[in-house]
């Protein structure tokens, strides 16, 4: 009980030395809403850095629920490919696809090679 006395007794005390500084002028108070412009500035100073934040904060979220659900895919595929090396242990064919077959590159023929130049050795 007493530590709301004292609560009550602290608001209504600052109350009144907020109404008495703005009634002597010691400060500003244009819109004579009997909230110092100080105080108003702050708030709004404060409610946009909040929002800037909290746009922020979504934003991160919604990259992490990404990566999350990239993270679930993989690790749905690891499980899949474990199933195989099992089967694979088992002596079961091969699932899935097949490597591809190398072929010779058209575009690009192997290089010749050159004979060596050098002292040449003694037979």
């Amino acid at each position: 009980m007493n530590t709301i006395l004292v609560i009550l007794l602290v608001a209504g005390a600052s109350v009144a030395a907020s109404y008495l500084l703005i009634k002597l002028g010691k400060v500003q108070d244009k819109d004579k809403d009997l909230i110092p412009d100080a105080v108003e500035e702050a708030v709004e100073d404060v409610k946009q850095d909040v929002e800037k934040k909290v746009k922020e904060v979504k934003r991160r979220a919604k990259r992490v629920k990404e990566e999350v659900k990239d993270v679930v895919e993989a690790v749905k595929e690891v499980g899949n490919q474990a199933e195989d090396v099992v089967d694979a242990v088992k002596g079961k064919p091969r699932k899935g696809r097949k490597p591809a077959a190398k072929q010779p590159q058209e575009n690009n023929p192997a290089p010749k090679r050159r004979p060596r130049r050098g002292p040449k050795k003694a037979d």
